[in-house]
């Protein structure tokens, strides 16, 4: 590895604040604070300590100086290299002066994942992430911990950095020894982004500690004595206290590597993790309950050897992102596909009996696999419980090469409509809806167009062309408020009568109830053909809709207004034929009547089921990670709301994409179902009227 030949040193910046202004939270004499000292000394802490000088010295001492040297295998995260390895140095050094280091230990590894990634897992925003974090790095060692108290930036400007981030959190841990008492770590946590690595991402940073994306960051740690806590510490007699200890972690990009196209969008992070301690005999504040040096020592290497369990948690987080596979798709797979008699990743020949049988279901991609090419895997939930599910090696390569640096800690497991907000007390009212009408109604092109969309909004019976085209001549009369005014009525009363959230549906968005194509390359698995393939395109077939060239208005209301009222950057009405999806109407004009490849389109899994599709991180999903739309056009999000024809059969979709991730209340989930039946109308009735005129014109 090249950190064992030559280390580099990190050059974290760290921003030192005047203490001269006074504390913006409440005064360490008040009953209410849980931490005994003020802001301002806290803060004077985490600058005095010598962390960051010490990690620079430990990087640049020869191996030679270290007393003990070892490897530690972890995981990889990469497609090229599926294990990697850390190496954990510790030393003794003798207390030549003051402020000598008598023990201290180096953790230095490389992890391929985004900055991102590692943000949400070392610096967790709420107790409950903590906890799941510290359990899943140091496993049953760690019993529990807890955020005692957050220093408020934005009330405390004045001492640190809106991106900083200053924390007082206790830690309890098993005894190290057989006869010994558990252990307790109060400390100080600071976070800070930092100006290391190559060059910074454009991308923001979608974790709850910044705003931008840092290169790098790092996290300073210091001991606090269990007197200046007020709360979140166990009880007194039962543990031994951790003194004088302060760590440093440091991440930043590794400047010899660069991003590979071939190794997915993986970037390699360089984690260097340094811990001391000096040592009960050097300090005059210890006390009968402090751990002995002995102690001390071992659980900083404890803490060290958590380090390369990092890659691990990552991982069960990208698979927590995933949609799986239900069991129903092995049950109702055809015979032939269901007992694929090779496996999918390595070719080799598997046996399916009963008595013999060294075959593996991928709960991934549904697909049959060797044992040797099959594990199980920890998946992460919403929540920070585990389930373990097996998976195959084509499909965690798949996970490694997709990008989660978008993808906050709330966007794991099942998607889901939410509740609408409420309402803020500037506005008792429910937001109101129709105003996107408005442009179209001024202007007298469009003026036609928007009222027959109107009218079909709020009457449900209008089925034919002739009604339809009755309701345009009295359209003529009437005023524009007075239909902005009978559509904001009606979506008002939608959102009393709305479903609830739970009862709105959502195709394959617990499980999916179809298997994933095995490929020969790396890019997305293509969906595979619905069961109701033929039948669908004969529909579309027999309708001419793949051949469709006239305008058609109405559509091109319903997506202007669906932009403009959700925020969708781009809508489309859209036929999905057998090769390629045709652009009916859209809001990108230049994509009208635009033939796209199927394989490359999200509505390719829309037509796997019969409701609403949504997809809320396409990049960090292996359905999608790779088409164009995510590479090239920077989709983050999907909402896929069915077009049926005459016989219920889907032959095309509302599409609704989004530059960012967003959440679909469930107000707004009954106006995208509504739209997409009054687009199936009005594609139902355009076809028909143009059948009825070739029909006269032949006769």
């Amino acid at each position: 590895m090249p950190f064992l030949m030559s280390r580099s040193s990190p050059t974290p910046t760290t921003t030192s604040s005047s203490n001269t202004s006074t504390a913006t939270s409440l005064s360490p004499q008040d009953p209410r604070r849980k931490v005994l000292i003020s802001d301002e000394e806290l803060l004077g802490r985490i600058h005095q300590s010598e962390s960051t000088l010490a990690l620079k010295t430990a990087l640049s001492d020869p191996v030679s100086s270290w007393d003990s040297s070892r490897h530690l295998s972890c995981i990889g995260l990469s497609a090229t290299a599926r294990r990697e390895t850390f190496e954990l140095s510790s030393r003794m050094k003798q207390n030549g002066g003051k402020g000598a280091t008598p023990f201290e230990v180096l953790t230095v590894g490389c992890i391929a994942c985004s900055p991102q990634e590692l943000v949400s897992v070392l610096y967790p925003h709420n107790e409950n992430d903590y906890n799941v974090t510290m359990k899943a790095v140091y496993g049953r060692q760690f019993i529990y911990g807890s955020i005692v108290q957050k220093l408020n930036t934005k009330a405390s400007k004045a001492l640190i950095p809106a991106s900083h981030h200053l924390s007082v959190k206790t830690g309890c841990f098993a005894r190290s020894r057989m006869l010994g008492r558990n252990e307790q770590w109060c400390f100080l946590d600071y976070f800070q982004p930092t100006t290391l690595g190559t060059s910074p991402r454009s991308s923001p940073l979608s974790s709850p500690i910044t705003e931008s994306t840092p290169p790098g960051f790092s996290i300073s740690r210091v001991s606090l004595s269990k007197h200046e806590l007020a709360a979140g510490k166990a009880v007194e007699g039962r543990v031994d206290q951790l003194d004088h200890i302060s760590t440093l972690l440091v991440v930043d990009t590794v400047p010899a590597v660069s991003k590979d196209v071939s190794d997915g969008n993986s970037t390699k992070l360089r984690v260097m993790f340094y811990a001391a301690s000096n040592g009960r005999q050097h300090s005059s504040t210890s006390t009968a309950s402090s751990a002995s040096d002995k102690v001390t020592r071992a659980r900083l290497v404890a803490l060290a050897k958590g380090i390369p369990r990092l890659p691990a948690v990552v991982r069960r987080r990208r698979l927590g992102v995933q949609v799986f596979a239900s069991q129903s798709v092995v049950d109702l797979q055809p015979a032939t596909k269901r007992q694929n008699a090779r496996c999918i990743s390595c070719t080799k020949g598997i046996r399916l009996s009963a008595f013999m049988q060294n075959a593996r279901r991928c709960q991934l991609c549904a697909y049959n696999v060797c044992k040797a090419c099959w594990s199980r895997e920890n998946i992460e939930t919403t929540n920070g419980c585990l389930v373990a599910l097996g998976v195959c090696n084509r499909c965690l390569e798949w996970v490694d090469r997709c990008d989660y640096s978008n993808v906050q800690d709330g966007s794991r497991g099942p998607l889901r409509i939410v509740d609408d907000p409420a309402p803020s007390r500037d506005s008792e009212s429910r937001p109101s809806f129709g105003q996107g009408f408005r442009d179209d109604l001024a202007v007298e092109s469009t003026k036609e167009a928007a009222v027959t969309v109107i009218k079909m909004l709020l009457d449900r019976s209008i089925t034919t062309d002739e009604a339809l085209e009755r309701d345009r001549v009295k359209a003529h009369g009437g005023e524009e408020n007075g239909y902005l005014s009978a559509v904001e009525e009606y979506f008002e009363r939608r959102a009393r009568e709305a479903p609830a959230a739970e009862d709105c549906i959502l195709a394959n968005s617990q499980q999916r109830a179809y298997a994933l194509q095995p490929t020969d390359d790396f890019v997305s698995p293509p969906a595979p053909i619905p069961e109701n393939e033929v039948a669908r395109l004969e529909c579309v077939n027999r309708l001419g809709l793949m051949d469709w060239k006239d305008p058609m208005p109405e559509l091109d209301i319903i997506c202007s207004f669906l932009s403009k009222e959700l925020g969708f950057f781009c809508t489309m009405v859209a036929i999905v034929g057998e090769t390629h999806q045709l652009v009916l109407s859209c809001t990108m004009r230049e994509l009208v009547q635009t033939l796209l490849p199927r394989e490359h389109t999200f509505c390719q899994h829309l037509v796997m089921g019969d409701a609403p599709f949504i997809v809320r991180h396409p990049e960090a999903d292996i359905r999608f990670f790779n088409l164009n739309p995510v590479k090239f056009q920077g989709a983050k999000y999907y909402c896929g709301i069915p077009v049926v024809g005459p016989d219920g059969i889907m032959v095309g979709s509302i599409c609704c994409v989004h530059s960012s991730a967003m959440d679909i209340t469930r107000t707004q989930y009954d106006m995208l179902v509504r739209f997409g039946e009054i687009a199936s109308r009005i594609i139902r009735i355009k076809v028909e009227a143009t059948k009825c005129s070739s029909q006269r014109a032949h006769e």
